[in-house]
């Protein structure tokens, strides 16, 4: 059994903080989410998308992380899917425990005037 929707329309995007890319996503018995975009630049250096879970439709949303280890000290940074050019693309990713996903997106380099356009879709299965 699969779900699929649309998260928003091409929609001018966020320049200085990341800001939802349609509804949240209940997400409970699926095992992956894939999210399928089209990026239009504009007068920004690019765009970072966020894959963000969520315990509650309303609760905190939590970013999936990467850690990185440096002299023995670990340390996290959200997961950004960066694009700075016009493009199609697609992001899988795996959920087997996750309830709710949140998408959000933003400019990468709080820069220009934001003119590109994010445009994305989803599936869920």
């Amino acid at each position: 059994m699969s779900a699929t929707g649309i998260l928003q329309a091409a929609t001018t995007i966020a320049k200085t903080t990341q800001t939802a890319v349609g509804a949240v996503l209940p997400t409970e018995n699926y095992e992956y989410l894939t999210i399928f975009g089209t990026y239009a630049k504009g007068n920004e250096t690019g765009l970072d998308i966020i894959i963000n879970f969520q315990r509650t439709l309303t609760g905190t949303a939590y970013p999936a992380v990467e850690w990185t280890e440096t002299g023995g000290v670990y340390t996290y940074q959200a997961q950004k899917y960066r694009l700075t050019a016009s493009r199609n693309f697609f992001i899988q990713f795996y959920i087997p425990a996750a309830d709710f996903v949140l998408i959000t997106q933003g400019g990468s380099n709080n820069d220009g005037t934001p003119t590109g356009t994010l445009a994305a879709s989803y599936t869920l299965a």
